[in-house]
């Protein structure tokens, strides 16, 4: 075999590797809603600026927060210049959003709006990035994030093949001011290993029991 022959070889696989890629991010009209939610509208849940980026954690998210530091949920309806948002509590993170998960997540979804505009060559669009264990496994560049209403504002996080993520990231590239707002949550985590086994064993324990 020659050499320009194996450099192809190597580049082809490398060229699949990719293509295969079993972690899917797409931005849509709409989006499934996944097992365990979070619209920041529950009862109880905290609203105002400066809100402790653990303050989810009893729904396994780890840490959501924006990515200047400060985490502001609020109903921004009747404010002016914002009435195109839902009537409903959102969270503002300015520069962008992270959330950080307890464990691996396998779906997630979220509407999302993101003032950075078309993007040209010195600003502008935004992206979407699903990582696991500090490494990038996904992402979506958004050309013409929506910022008003109607457009396509939810994203979708899909997995195959066993694959999974532990962060999620939107961040955009508005030149001045840039400003991201997230709503309606969702996701599903992977199965903690040996729970159904554990399960089987309480239930055949009990079955012995109950024969005695």
């Amino acid at each position: 075999m020659n050499r320009t022959r194996q450099i192809s070889l190597v580049g082809l696989a490398f060229a699949s590797s990719i293509a295969c890629a079993s972690v899917d991010v797409s931005v849509g009209a709409s989006a499934p809603t996944y097992g365990t939610t979070l619209n920041f509208d529950e009862a109880g849940g905290p609203t105002g600026s400066g809100i402790a980026n653990d303050s989810w954690s009893g729904i396994g998210v780890s840490s959501l927060y924006g990515l200047d530091g400060n985490t502001f949920v609020d109903n921004l309806n009747a404010t002016p210049g914002f009435g195109w948002l839902p009537n409903n509590n959102v969270m503002v993170g300015n520069f962008g959003v992270a959330i950080e998960f307890d464990t691996d997540v396998t779906e997630f979804s979220a509407q999302v709006w993101d003032n950075a505009g078309p993007a040209d060559f010195i600003s502008g669009g935004m992206i979407a990035v699903a990582e696991k264990d500090g490494v990038e496994v996904g992402s979506f560049f958004w050309e013409f994030p929506i910022y008003g209403p109607g457009g396509d504002n939810w994203f979708n996080f899909t997995t195959s093949g066993g694959d999974s993520f532990d962060r999620v990231a939107f961040v955009g590239f508005a030149f001045v001011s840039p400003q991201t707002i997230i709503d309606n949550i969702s996701f599903n985590t992977v199965p903690v290993p040996g729970t159904a086994s554990l399960l089987g064993c309480g239930l055949l324990t009990l079955s012995r029991r109950r024969r005695r």
